[in-house]
């Protein structure tokens, strides 16, 4: 090869490098587990080598986005991956998140941009349930053998998934259930009509002919439970089907302890189907769960002022479970 031909060949790929994100940029370290012919890929925050005697897993709510997208020539996009939050983490955690299986860690640019079939495939609670109950017993077994607490919190969509891990992985020391819904999707979604009704922004009539509407869709979706052809509401039947399984029939099964937090003003789940859970806990005379309703916050603990000024309270809730699981080993 000539020399000019090798130093046009360097400045072709010199934006690569200099541009793309990679995990080692974010300080963190990457996993790769094999699984049912695809890959399950996790990170580890790495901002020292301490050793660590705690575990903490984030599991993100819905979304099909990579980890990160944008360049070093632009403001970097970090989509539900808490790069902040992992920087101001306690030494003695080592902060997880695991990447959706079928989705990448980075795209320079979200134009054109698609989730991969794998994605759609395996994009349900079930599933990713049993994603993280693999990377768990992978950390346990192989990275942190003698960590004291896994703790996991779940927002959301994450919710759903925690509660279901909890029954499967017996490492797991205590959970955080945030921003979730007791009971199913399809009641979450009655309640949101009959609140329109209750506040006039819909008569009877029109939220009655809403959820007719809304059970004839659902009826449909149990027809091809399995289905990820299928779509109702923006997802596919699988997904749906998967989100439908009450939480709380979940939380109910665990000795562990539950920390449940939610805003007052959620506007994606009914605070109410949350209450479910205390009520439900007392009813069966379980003592190992602590709730905490974050006032006038919606469902990302953001606290709107009446005068427009906005508060976050998003690392106040992480904090507030660390809190309880640092009790426990004292």
């Amino acid at each position: 090869m000539k020399p000019i031909q090798r130093i046009q060949l360097i400045l072709l790929f010199f934006p690569i490098f200099t541009w793309a994100q990679t995990p080692d940029k974010q300080k963190l370290k990457e996993y790769i587990i094999p699984d049912k012919g695809d890959t399950i890929r996790f990170y580890i925050h790495t901002s020292d080598t301490l050793p660590k005697e705690k575990v903490f897993l984030y599991l993100q709510g819905s979304g099909d986005l990579p980890i990160v997208n944008g360049d070093d020539t632009e403001p970097c996009c970090f989509n539900n991956y808490p790069k902040k939050l992992m920087a101001e983490f306690p030494k003695d955690y080592a902060f997880v998140y695991i990447q959706k299986v079928g989705l990448p860690y980075y795209t320079k640019t979200l134009n054109n941009y698609t989730p991969s079939p794998a994605f759609i495939l395996r994009n349900n609670v079930l599933d990713r349930a049993e994603a993280a109950n693999k990377v768990i017993n992978f950390i346990k077994k192989r990275i942190y053998p003698n960590a004291k607490a896994i703790a996991v919190l779940g927002h959301s969509e994450g919710s759903d998934v925690v509660a279901k891990l909890a029954t499967l992985n017996k490492n797991i020391t205590h959970i955080c259930f945030s921003a979730g819904n007791a009971t199913s999707q399809i009641f979450n979604d009655i309640l949101f009509i009959r609140r329109q009704m209750q506040e006039s922004k819909l008569s009877a009539s029109q939220a009655q002919d809403k959820i007719d509407e809304l059970m004839r869709g659902y009826k449909q979706v149990y027809q091809n439970p399995d289905s990820v052809k299928d779509y109702f509401n923006g997802d596919t039947y699988k997904w749906n089907t998967a989100i439908n399984e009450p939480p709380i029939e979940n939380l109910l099964k665990l000795k562990i302890p539950v920390f449940v937090t939610i805003g007052s003003h959620d506007d994606k789940v009914p605070v109410e189907a949350s209450d479910l859970i205390t009520a439900e806990f007392i009813r069966h005379r379980k003592t190992n769960l602590k709730s905490k309703v974050y006032l006038n916050c919606n469902h990302n603990f953001e606290e709107i002022k009446e005068d427009g000024t906005k508060i976050s309270h998003w690392k106040e809730m992480f904090f507030d479970f660390l809190n309880l699981v640092d009790e426990d080993f004292k």
